[in-house]
């Protein structure tokens, strides 16, 4: 069963490489040589609508630009001092590195927040992050302001098509040879929903009314507040379902005005919550899986967090698992754990029975 009709322009095979660099963020750029808490990954998403998108609240800001996301408010400059203060800060507590050449974003999405708490600097925002009462309320703005969300449904559709055809397949047809219909899912950096929808979504077209039989779980997690909440809600805008095939559109949403909402069908497959993919005690409560995606979140990482991050995946996925990143990510260098299994458009990290 194919995801898209042959005469979908998005059935065309990919030309993409694995593991070619592509769909750069704005964030992206590779870290510097850290100092202080030895920091690391560059500012990273949340996981990742589009720009522009109604939903996503944020748009490219231009590393020339005097201004603050709030059209006419000049930006705070920092210092050299403070920005490696809060860089390492925002490291310590996320595992995100802002590299030296993107201070600038520190500048431009920080800027607000100073103004909103009635600071004056960076600094005293620093102080306000480590000591105020309010510290904790504050943390969770700033992961909001920090992060980049930029995703729709059905992105990238030749991995997809993969993950249909040969991953899940697989492993439907090894879980009912053995009687066990459990099936558990992973989504890590889930932003503001689409990913697992669509991964619930594809597990309705494979199994239609079997489906009823099965114990399946999505568990979708970010490191935002903000798009969990967005993502729970189920709404979503026009541009957000600008790669899915109509004929899904038309089986699995509501049409209301300009928004488009989830049948309540596939949120009963899905449970969001709050992760933070450096933390290695919450990543090991995550239920054991036999399909990991995380995509387009660990090419923001340094080397030392990618492997501290693939290697909790790989203790995750139960033995046959499955892994998925971004077309953009690779786990050379990273991780020797896992069996790369190569297909047009993308490569599977299975780990071994």
């Amino acid at each position: 069963m194919a995801l898209f009709p042959p005469s979908s322009p998005l059935s065309a095979p990919s030309t993409a490489r694995p593991g070619q660099t592509g769909g750069a963020s704005l964030l992206s750029g590779k870290p510097s040589a850290p100092s202080v808490l030895s920091a690391r990954p560059s500012l990273a998403p949340s996981s990742l609508l589009g720009p522009g998108s109604p939903l996503s609240g944020k748009s490219p800001l231009s590393p020339a630009a005097g201004l603050s996301p709030v059209a006419g408010t000049r930006t705070i400059r920092v210092s050299p001092e403070e920005f490696i203060q809060l860089r390492d800060f925002i490291y310590e507590k996320c595992g995100i590195y802002i590299a030296e050449n993107r201070k600038y974003l520190i500048e431009n999405r920080l800027s607000n927040r100073i103004k909103e708490l009635n600071l004056k600097t960076f600094g005293e925002y620093y102080y306000y992050l480590r000591f105020d009462v309010g510290k904790q309320a504050e943390l969770i703005k700033l992961f909001e302001v920090i992060t980049t969300n930029e995703t729709s449904f059905y992105r990238n559709p030749p991995q997809l098509q993969v993950f249909q055809d040969v991953v899940l397949k697989a492993e439907l047809d090894k879980l009912r040879k053995s009687g066990l219909r459990k099936l558990r899912v992973w989504s890590a950096g889930c932003s503001t929903g689409e990913e697992p929808y669509t991964l619930a979504i594809i597990l309705n077209e494979a199994l239609r009314s079997e489906i009823a039989s099965w114990d399946i779980k999505i568990t979708a997690n970010d490191l935002s507040e903000a798009v969990l909440a967005a993502a729970r809600k189920g709404v979503y805008s026009e541009y957000a379902l600008r790669t899915t095939p109509a004929g899904i559109i038309d089986r699995y949403f509501t049409k209301d005005n300009a928004e488009f909402h989830i049948d309540a069908k596939l949120k009963r497959l899905v449970s969001f919550g709050h992760i933070n993919l450096s933390d290695k005690l919450l990543i090991r409560r995550v239920e054991r899986s036999q399909i990991i995606f995380c995509r387009n979140v660990i090419i923001y990482f340094d080397d030392e967090m990618k492997k501290q991050i693939i290697e909790s995946f790989y203790d995750n996925l139960l033995p046959g698992g499955c892994l998925l990143i971004g077309h953009s990510e690779s786990l050379h260098n990273i991780s020797r754990a896992f069996k790369p299994e190569y297909h047009a458009g993308t490569i599977v990290y299975r780990k071994e029975a």
